[in-house]
């Protein structure tokens, strides 16, 4: 059972902002003149990740109707979406409510091309050094979906308080007869704001997320891209 791993919490609070058909300009000026002093941190980067779900979408469906503890499991790798990327890791999200934890495994190099299928996903993660009930809890998954986007990091000026903002959001569907991944989906106009930070400061965390003119709600890119991709199929 993967709840046997031994993993020290890294708990932290996570509240979305979507902001749909917007301009840029406009969300960055928000940010920046945020009472909290907002000022970038690191290097905007793209990011590319592959969710695993089983048959019956259990992943999926559990985070579209709100169950309060939940998980995503997907693999991440940061720069060019396609050809070989550098440094992948296998990511568990866990979520209870707002509160979060993440677990990472690293994984050895790939190369994301036609013909990548579940076979190979299945051989990186057997290159890899996984915790035995890792390797249990992976078996009955498979590659859901594929997406990518760009992400810009912003922190407070009194450093407790993250911003990430995601733009250029796009979404792959997993052809399994032809094993490669179809473009069904993309949000050019579309943003995601999520406020980061300690259970600590949960407190005043409402009158910095209060400042943001923007909807919160429970926006998830993989059930946003498996919705788009399948649409009524959906159950």
């Amino acid at each position: 059972m993967i709840e046997k791993i031994d993993i020290l919490p890294n708990y932290r609070y996570e509240r979305k902002f979507t902001i749909a058909n917007s301009d840029r300009a406009q969300v960055l000026y928000v940010i920046k003149h945020h009472p909290a002093f907002f000022r970038p941190i690191f290097q905007p980067r793209q990011i590319n990740n592959i969710y695993l779900d089983d048959q019956k979408l259990s992943f999926f469906k559990n985070n579209r109707i709100g169950i309060a503890k939940r998980k995503k499991i997907r693999v991440r790798w940061y720069g060019q979406l396609f050809g070989k990327n550098t440094s992948p890791r296998l990511e568990y999200k866990l979520k209870d409510g707002l509160l979060g934890d993440k677990w990472i495994f690293e994984l050895p190099n790939f190369i994301i091309e036609p013909g990548f299928s579940n076979d190979s996903l299945l051989e990186v993660f057997a290159n890899a050094a996984l915790p035995a009930p890792v390797v249990e809890d992976l078996h009955p998954l498979r590659p859901t979906l594929l997406n990518t986007y760009y992400r810009s990091y912003f922190l407070s000026a009194d450093g407790k308080f993250r911003i990430t903002l995601d733009e250029s959001m796009a979404y792959y569907r997993f052809d399994y007869p032809r094993a490669h991944f179809m473009a069904v989906h993309r949000t050019p106009n579309d943003f995601i704001v999520e406020l980061k930070y300690l259970p600590a400061e949960d407190k005043i965390a409402n009158k910095i997320s209060e400042k943001f003119p923007f909807r919160m709600d429970k926006s998830s890119k993989y059930v946003n891209g498996i919705i788009a991709g399948m649409g009524n199929r959906v159950r």
